[in-house]
């Protein structure tokens, strides 16, 4: 007896599929920007020893943490390949161009620089990026907040110089 046209494509899909779903739980093993997920989260909070005032800070690590410090919040979907490699390209890009979790460690002059670019991002409107804030709209900042960490950047900018001067 010959199976019937409608169940043997019925039987392929189900086939394809099982093997779809086997393909994407591999997939989700390859991290093609090395792990991020095994840097450890800081012991401290992100920026917890800086000169920043609380309110900055609070924004800083609230909005900017997920990609800019070792304490990401991985959502579900960063679990997922395809989506995974996409989220962990972000997070490792915006730990390179600046980790939170590290701002001790960097020098006064690559804080100087590091606190223009802030600045500059946030006026631009360039930060946070717009495809983070589709599924993460409450890391959007409002006017006052932007103005609130832009003064900050200026502020601790002038104080750095003036430190490193003397």
């Amino acid at each position: 007896m010959t199976p019937s046209p409608k169940r043997s494509r019925t039987t392929t899909l189900a086939l394809c599929a099982g093997v779809a779903v086997l393909a994407v739980a591999a997939l989700s093993f390859v991290h093609p920007w090395g792990n991020l997920r095994s840097a450890s989260p800081s012991a401290t909070a992100p920026m917890a020893n800086s000169d920043a005032p609380e309110a900055v800070r609070t924004l800083l690590v609230q909005k900017c943490g997920d990609c800019h410090s070792n304490n990401t919040r991985w959502p579900l979907y960063s679990r997922i390949a395809p989506s995974s490699w996409l989220v962990e390209h972000d997070v490792k890009e915006g730990r390179e161009h600046m980790n939170l979790s590290a701002w001790e460690q960097y020098t006064a002059d690559n804080r100087i620089d590091l606190l223009a670019r802030i600045g500059t991002q946030l006026r631009q409107g360039k930060m946070p990026l717009k495809q983070y804030l589709l599924l993460h709209p409450e890391a959007r900042l409002s006017d006052s907040e932007r103005k609130l960490i832009s003064d900050w950047t200026k502020m601790e900018r002038k104080r750095l110089v003036a430190e490193m001067a003397k």
